[in-house]
């Protein structure tokens, strides 16, 4: 009886201490492989958050090259900033905290280039900005609408780092949106501490010339949730969603 006590008594042990773990950490009895940490080729880690059947990085995108290796432009002057035709980014002035902090500005065309987040991972569009919000709360009616929707900014923000309101976030989605600012078409920074901007890859008119995307933001003064289209000379923040899963071929007819 010695023998199978003792084993029954560890088993016991082990048991306990493997729940107390589980507890502490939600993500440590996941079998989903699609919430481990993603990294792109400059080695930037990112976490991984489910909302829905969605997989979003939690953290705003720092790559400094596309997926194929390709360095994107970086350093642009005001000038150049404003007539560039191809992807570029910046940092919010020039200073290395704030790429920490918030993450890179790319401009619409980086965003829009297919190429931008790691492979298996896409930016986010504009229809995959939708379902966020109506599974965090916009209904469904104001979705498509241009301009301010819903009521829901407080859950998709973080609460520190805002500018002084009424309107402050407690991130309960856990989607963790800081106010990480922009760079204007005419290349002047703005905006810290108040927007929180985001790219969508979805254009919304390529004519004459000029692009124009889908742009998502929460502000510091609202709980609303923004929805404009703007042109792609503007620099954004970028968050990478996970690709649909390709249905499993079927097997060949003998």
């Amino acid at each position: 009886m010695k023998p199978l006590f003792t084993f029954l008594f560890l088993f016991s042990i082990g048991f306990a201490f493997g729940q107390t773990q589980t507890k502490g950490n939600p993500k440590a009895d996941s079998l989903d492989v699609n919430l481990r940490p993603v990294y792109d080729l400059d080695s930037n880690r990112y976490e991984i958050i489910k909302i829905g059947n969605q997989y979003w990085f939690k953290e705003n995108l720092k790559t400094t090259q596309y997926r194929d290796t390709t360095r994107i432009a970086s350093g642009l002057d005001d000038k150049q900033w404003k007539e560039t035709k191809s992807g570029a980014y910046a940092v919010y002035e020039n200073n290395p905290i704030n790429k920490s902090k918030f993450g890179l500005l790319y401009n619409g065309y980086a965003a829009a280039s297919g190429k931008l987040c790691p492979l298996g991972w896409h930016v986010a569009t504009d229809k995959d900005w939708n379902e966020l919000e109506k599974i965090v709360g916009i209904p469904a009616a104001e979705l498509e609408r241009t301009g301010e929707r819903g009521e829901i900014a407080p859950k998709l923000k973080v609460s520190q780092g805002w500018k002084a309101s009424s309107f402050s976030g407690d991130n309960s989605s856990g989607f963790g949106i800081h106010p990480a600012g922009s760079r204007l078409d005419n290349g002047e920074y703005t905006t810290l501490g108040q927007y929180g901007n985001f790219w969508t890859s979805t254009v919304y008119d390529d004519r004459y010339g000029l692009l124009y995307l889908w742009n998502h933001h929460v502000h510091y003064n609202t709980n609303a949730v923004g929805r404009i289209y703007t042109i792609a000379n503007n620099g954004y923040s970028c968050r990478c969603v996970k690709d649909p899963e390709k249905p499993e071929p079927k097997p060949a007819r003998k």
